[in-house]
């Protein structure tokens, strides 16, 4: 009687491969699958934070007279001074307040909401147009802590850019009353709407401690400057091969 052994049979070398190829097409897959829905969620959350500032701002101008503005003394290009000046405002801790000028017309200042000129004075409580955590920020200090210098980010942790207009000096009349022409510097912003921007999925992993310059939210050439106007050039979201990318920039304006 003979005996039939039965043998065991392993993979092979190539088979082994195989394997390992297919299972990492699948984790790449997976992987891109995973990014492009964070990236699609990132996106609605940003949008939803813009829109939600936009609105805070409208707000703001029925109860002040006009949108966030920043303090005399901002440049044109000073990023920092715009996104406090938003955050400040939109969270209730500065106020714009009108005061009639001995020659004519109204002077609008930016003063803290607790100021001893306004009504109330010392004991006057905030009175924020965002809700608490409604818009992330780079500080979770005391919304009543004016010394803090915080501001609005986005879900890649970059700050959300605004641009309006920049007040005069105290006792300058922002308007004139007989001529109706603005003073400077709060003229050259020639339009009656306020941008606010994202620099969107371009900057997920921005280099560690930097910020997206200014150039990449705004166009800073053309004529008039973007920074100055608030108008968009027709190429604003065509990407460079040299940069700066804004093709997955998200703003407020009509269409975005």
């Amino acid at each position: 009687m003979s005996v039939r052994t039965r043998t065991r049979r392993g993979f092979t070398l190539i088979e082994l491969l195989v394997v390992i190829a297919i299972i990492l097409i699948l984790a790449a897959l997976s992987f891109g699958l995973f990014r492009a829905a964070s990236n699609a969620r990132s996106k609605a959350v940003a949008r939803g934070s813009i829109q939600a500032m936009a609105m805070a701002s409208e707000a703001y101008k029925k109860s002040y007279g006009d949108y966030p503005c920043a303090p005399a003394g901002t440049g044109v290009s000073d990023s920092v001074g715009f996104r406090r000046a938003l955050y400040n405002q939109l969270s209730g801790r500065q106020v714009l307040r009108q005061s009639p000028v001995a020659t004519g017309g109204v002077s609008v200042t930016l003063v803290n909401f607790n100021d001893t000129s306004l009504p109330g004075g010392a004991a006057r409580r905030l009175k924020p147009f965002l809700n608490s955590g409604e818009v992330d920020t780079n500080n979770n200090a005391a919304s009543g802590d004016l010394t803090t210098q915080i501001h609005f980010v986005d879900p890649w942790g970059n700050p959300y850019d605004y641009r309006y207009r920049i007040l005069p000096s105290s006792g300058t009349a922002v308007q004139n009353p007989t001529t109706g022409v603005f003073a400077t510097p709060y003229v050259n912003w020639r339009t009656s709407g306020f941008l606010i921007v994202s620099c969107g999925a371009n900057y997920v992993e921005p280099a560690a401690g930097l910020e997206p310059a200014a150039g990449e939210y705004w166009d800073p050439l053309g004529s008039p400057s973007m920074t100055t106007s608030g108008i968009v050039p027709a190429t604003y979201f065509d990407d460079n091969a040299s940069g700066p990318y804004r093709a997955d920039n998200l703003t407020n304006w009509a269409g975005n």
